[in-house]
């Protein structure tokens, strides 16, 4: 039994790939302003219990997604490159740009 069709997606390709680009733009540059610019606020949110108990979640369901990827045979990109993707921008980018991919690479147009 099949888990996911990805040509039941190919109506969702313009989609995923707006929706990764959002997520980059809305999540990533904002934490990097943070992070570099804003080094105090920063520097709360990291001693912030409930900020840490919120990383820990994505952390969680990042392994998860990676597991899913690995369970569904999802070799180019795979659970590496999604890993890499959720790390460099968040899993609001992730996920859609690792579905994008997939309908991509499957020449479902």
């Amino acid at each position: 039994m099949e888990f996911m069709n990805m040509t039941s997606l190919r109506p969702l390709k313009g989609f995923f790939l707006v929706a990764s680009i959002v997520g980059f733009v809305l999540i990533n540059l904002p934490f990097l302003y943070y992070a570099f610019i804003e080094t105090a606020v920063y520097d709360a949110a990291m001693a912030n219990p409930l900020a840490l108990v919120f990383m820990v979640e994505a952390f969680l369901l990042l392994a998860l997604f990676a597991f899913l990827i690995a369970k569904l045979g999802w070799k180019r990109p795979g659970w590496g490159l999604f890993i890499v993707l959720s790390i460099l921008g968040s899993m609001a980018f992730s996920v859609p740009f690792m579905l994008y991919l997939h309908i991509r690479k499957e020449g479902v147009e």
